[in-house]
């Protein structure tokens, strides 16, 4: 749990400095059911650097997507919709580099992979059910 919570605010703190000249610009109501369901903020630039989003309509952000600097962007989400993310993907310049999850939504990552060139070169599984990580295949070297 702490893992998890150390690395969305690491996460947070290097994509958020862009976030610090953003002013919030759109909202959107894509079920028509007159309520926001997606902000999309922009910089001076008229750049997206984030965006928040319903994506179940009920009120509540479920998914984040963060664009940082030199084509990064983070996409945090939470899939089971009770308060808690779920899940990061880290990409850059359109690729994906970086997927962790917590599949049995117990606050600790379950499973993370590293990507290179669009293929998993590292893949770590919590296969002993103690909170750590074993390494199931490493390729990145």
């Amino acid at each position: 749990m702490y893992k998890l919570l150390i690395f969305c605010i690491s996460i947070s703190l290097v994509f958020n400095a862009s976030l610090a000249f953003a002013s919030k610009i759109e909202e959107q109501d894509n079920n028509e059911d007159g309520k926001t369901d997606l902000w999309i903020y922009y910089d001076a630039n008229r750049k997206p650097v984030k965006m928040d989003i319903d994506r179940n309509y009920d009120g509540n952000l479920d998914m984040w997507i963060i664009y940082g600097e030199k084509g990064k962007k983070l996409i945090e989400s939470d899939l089971n919709f009770d308060g808690a993310i779920d899940m990061h993907s880290e990409y850059r310049y359109g690729e994906r580099i970086k997927f962790e999850i917590d599949t049995d939504h117990d606050g600790k990552l379950n499973q993370r992979s590293h990507y290179r060139n669009g293929k998993v070169i590292k893949l770590e599984r919590d296969t002993g059910l103690d909170g750590e990580l074993e390494v199931i295949f490493d390729r990145s070297r």
